[in-house]
């Protein structure tokens, strides 16, 4: 787990051009994969019934693209204005920042899995990143 958050800084180095096709290849995958793993966590999904599996899907499919984006640009102000959404908006739909914080660490899990190391490692600088920033932003809930 990465400890060198820094709430300043705007921009990582874009990732290579290799590491973003072989994420974009295993996309699907990726996703079905941590949603699969999330669902395991009964008392973090419980709550959305048999709903579950589709609204975790297109949580992690918006997730992705706003990753990918910033992956291909360094720009992580994307992922910033999406965490700060989620911050505000998922707790009227039961979900917890904590549990957010858990699908992340599922997802940068099976990155690592499924990608050759030297592309995931790419790839989860960024994800470590938004585990990171959602972490900060829970500390300024408490």
């Amino acid at each position: 787990m990465s400890n060198k958050f820094d709430s300043t800084e705007t921009q990582l180095p874009p990732i290579s051009k290799e590491a973003l096709a072989s994420f974009q290849e295993n996309r699907d995958a990726i996703i079905k994969e941590t949603v699969s793993q999330s669902l395991k966590i009964d008392h973090e999904v419980e709550h959305h019934g048999e709903k579950a599996p589709q609204l975790l899907t297109i949580g992690l499919e918006f997730t992705t693209k706003m990753l990918e984006a910033a992956m291909t640009t360094g720009e992580v102000v994307l992922l910033e204005d999406e965490l700060k959404w989620a911050k505000d908006r998922l707790p009227h739909d039961g979900v917890q920042m904590e549990h957010v914080i858990n699908r992340f660490e599922i997802y940068r899990g099976v990155v690592n899995e499924t990608l050759p190391s030297d592309y995931a490692s790419e790839i989860i600088t960024f994800i470590d990143w938004m585990i990171d920033y959602q972490r900060a932003l829970i500390s300024e809930i408490e």
